[in-house]
């Protein structure tokens, strides 16, 4: 038989893919553009593993780059006056149990994923899936294509909702253990974010060895030492400034207003200092307020909100950087802006709550300061202004630690390896 015709006859080779799904709209999450990110960044990590990865939503099928700039905006996306107009007639509770059944009917029956041949012809390596209230088609496609179901939890929807004061009694409790335990007993391995989510989880009868923690990483193709800050430096004159630096969504959880404090008792020390919040939120008016009224004007940059691939050219121009909490109790997330600024290079100081203490050593990699304490983070931060030789080492150790363990691919690789699944 001749060389053609054995070539005639071999099957086509199929494009090894992973598919990532979000169990919700290309438009949801506003103001929590984090879920949206964590998401992107996953899918980008299977996207060096295979070559391709495909985000997919209740709406739409797209590529990692694009879901990283999610929310999107569209004509379809619920008006939020609608409930804020039914809080002056009906009980929060109400509400509360009004919005989880439109929830639940948003969900469609044939999603855009198994429509119009879009994974044909294509080897499916895995099936990543967003926790969420409820749960996306993670387990009839990977069912169908007979790989691993994943499932990454940044918390559990009805334990976070509580925690925020948000009431479902009676069907919070059925929520919680027939259709959030249901969905996450049916995954081959479970991803928290951090110890506490991880416990919780469990605390759920799922069995221990199906879960692991994988804290929050940084995609490597936008977060890396190597940025180009300058336009933003001249646009906002940052050359000769000591830049203490901060980007996120304006909300109570936050504490800014202990920034604003920490930055007053600093920049009277130093005037050469400057303090830039990147981003926009539900707190943004009241902080801007509090700044003008300390008589900061001049020393606050306030950029407002950018596009998630725009922020490194921010961060490149931190000297030193800040994650804020107003209380480290209930700290139970994995700082996603912690990981993002270690990746540029750039020394970190941060709440002494939830898994940091574990995941990081305070003065060697980063500093870690009394969570909800203004002066305490004022105190760490001109240790970093004033001792220059702690400044280089802590950036030195952040590069360090991007390097070996910081990029989502070390994430995605560690699940790989666990389930056997070949990149």
């Amino acid at each position: 038989m001749s060389t053609h015709t054995m070539d005639q006859e071999a099957p086509l080779r199929q494009s090894k893919c992973g598919i990532f799904i979000v169990p919700r709209s290309s438009y949801e999450w506003k103001g929590n553009e984090a879920g949206w990110i964590t998401t992107a960044g996953w899918a980008s990590a299977g996207q060096q593993l295979w070559g391709e990865a495909i985000v997919t939503t209740t709406d739409g099928v797209f590529s990692p780059q694009k879901a990283m700039l999610f929310p999107q905006k569209s004509e379809n996306a619920p008006k939020k006056s609608r409930y804020r107009v039914l809080r002056h007639f009906v009980p929060e509770v109400a509400i509360t149990a009004l919005k989880d059944y439109n929830l639940k009917k948003s969900k469609p029956r044939q999603w855009p994923i198994e429509r119009n041949g879009t994974l044909k012809g294509k080897e499916v390596k895995m099936i990543w899936q967003r926790h969420d209230l409820f749960p996306g088609p993670g387990r009839k496609l990977a069912d169908k294509f007979q790989v691993p179901l994943v499932t990454s939890v940044e918390a559990l929807a009805v334990w976070e909702a509580r925690k925020w004061g948000v009431k479902r009694p009676i069907w919070g409790r059925l929520l919680e253990d027939r259709v959030e335990a249901k969905a996450l007993m049916e995954s081959d391995l479970i991803c928290c974010v951090s110890q506490e989510v991880k416990d919780k989880v469990i605390s759920l009868g799922i069995p221990e060895e199906k879960v692991i923690i994988t804290p929050n990483r940084v995609d490597s193709t936008l977060f890396n030492p190597d940025i180009d800050g300058s336009p933003v430096s001249n646009k906002y004159q940052l050359q000769d400034k000591i830049v203490l630096g901060w980007t996120g969504s304006f909300r109570g959880f936050h504490a800014l207003d202990n920034v604003i404090s920490a930055f007053d008792m600093i920049h009277r020390k130093y005037p050469q200092t400057v303090l830039m919040l990147v981003g926009d939120g539900l707190e943004f008016e009241p902080v801007k307020a509090m700044i003008a009224e300390r008589k900061l004007d001049d020393a606050v940059i306030m950029p407002g909100r950018k596009k998630f691939n725009e922020i490194p050219d921010f961060v490149a121009n931190f000297d030193i950087s800040i994650v804020s909490a107003r209380s480290a109790e209930g700290f139970h997330y994995s700082p996603l802006k912690l990981r993002e600024y270690m990746a540029a290079g750039k020394p970190v100081v941060a709440p002494n709550a939830g898994d940091l203490p574990d995941i990081f050593t305070d003065g060697e990699d980063l500093l870690l300061y009394e969570a909800g304490n203004p002066r305490s983070l004022a105190e760490k931060i001109l240790m970093l202004i004033e001792d220059p030789a702690k400044h280089r080492q802590l950036q030195e150790n952040a590069k360090n630690w991007f390097k070996n363990e910081g990029a989502w691919v070390h994430e995605l690789k560690k699940v790989c390896d666990i389930l056997k699944i070949s990149y």
